[in-house]
């Protein structure tokens, strides 16, 4: 018969390279044992770079460090028994923490709440913020006010709403998620600039629309103008270089205040007239350096002023799907 061994009586440095050596599920699984287990844990830095929650038939947290990195995972919460909807954030009766692609571990759940949970992720990890919080059915089984005590103290940063999330999901969702300061919708709900123009002029860090590959946005001037996010792409087969020239011209009259940057993506193979997309704007041209991610020359630039003083340049980029506009302020 075996004797337990007596790791905890290991010196730190021992008990440390015995821990590095287990899986990133294990070593979570080892945090839970008591305190002492947590903070040696914690004392090894192993700094994941996010932590994403997502809210569909279940609830997941996923953590990330570096792309690819074998410490990924995934941890699904399942409640008792499966309920019809809307139903209160469970205490999760079994937990299962899959490191990606890769192996499996389910515990029983030591009596822990989904927001303890997601609290020990980020003390044991040193994550500070939620990367994350997407919706992907198209009504939400959980009741809003639940969702909002368990995840509301938390600084999410993003919200993602993507499959067949209902615009009406989405909604609810903000409504109740305030704090996120950034928006990126994923699925065609969102086609209609016109639905949802309240969300369109709300004070965004970071608004994302029709970069999906199922999307179609139909997105007009009027859409563009009320935005007022600071930093904005747009992909869309009804965006045009006229478009985009009368924009700019609104811009220079004082539109869109916050903005300090915009990505225009034209796609379908759309070809982008430079002298409309410059007609009757003084500009300077200027040179850039490369955009990250679209090669090493220098771009040529076109710097327009607002008639507060404020100066931002416009460059034209050939891609592989069309064309992009962009569009800086510098401080």
């Amino acid at each position: 018969m075996s004797t337990a061994f007596p790791f905890l009586r290991l010196p730190d440095k021992a008990s440390k390279l015995v821990i590095q050596c287990m899986e990133y599920t294990e070593i979570v699984g080892f945090s839970l044992a008591s305190n002492k287990t947590k903070e040696i844990v914690r004392s090894l830095n192993l700094h994941m770079e996010r932590i994403d929650l997502a809210v569909n038939n279940i609830i997941t947290v996923r953590l990330d460090s570096k792309e690819g990195s074998p410490s990924s995972m995934v941890w699904s919460f399942y409640p008792q028994e499966d309920s019809p909807g809307p139903i209160p954030v469970y205490m999760p009766s079994r937990v299962t923490g899959m490191i990606t692609e890769r192996s499996f571990v389910e515990y029983q759940n030591p009596g822990l709440s989904i927001q303890k949970w997601i609290e020990h992720f980020q003390y044991i990890f040193s994550i500070e913020e939620i990367n994350y919080l997407s919706f992907a059915d198209e009504t939400c089984k959980f009741d809003w006010i639940s969702l909002k005590d368990t995840f509301g103290k938390f600084k999410i940063l993003t919200i993602f709403f993507h499959d067949v999330c209902s615009l009406e999901c989405a909604q609810m969702a903000l409504r109740h998620f305030p704090s996120a300061r950034n928006l990126t919708p994923f699925n065609s709900n969102f086609n209609d600039p016109n639905l949802y123009s309240n969300i369109l002029i709300q004070n965004w860090d970071l608004l994302v629309l029709g970069v999906e590959v199922f999307m179609s946005l139909r997105i007009g001037l009027d859409d563009l103008l009320l935005m007022n996010s600071k930093d904005i792409t747009v992909q869309s087969p009804t965006v045009t270089d006229k478009m985009v020239n009368q924009f700019f011209k609104h811009w220079i009259r004082g539109s869109n205040p916050r903005m300090e940057l915009a990505r225009f993506v034209f796609v379908n193979g759309q070809v982008v007239n430079k002298e409309i997309v410059l007609k009757g704007l003084q500009y300077q041209v200027v040179l850039m350096d490369p955009i990250e991610g679209e090669g090493e020359e220098e771009v040529e630039g076109y710097d327009i002023r607002r008639n507060d003083g404020t100066v931002g340049t416009i460059s034209i980029e050939q891609t592989d799907q069309g064309c992009d506009v962009y569009f800086q302020i510098f401080e």
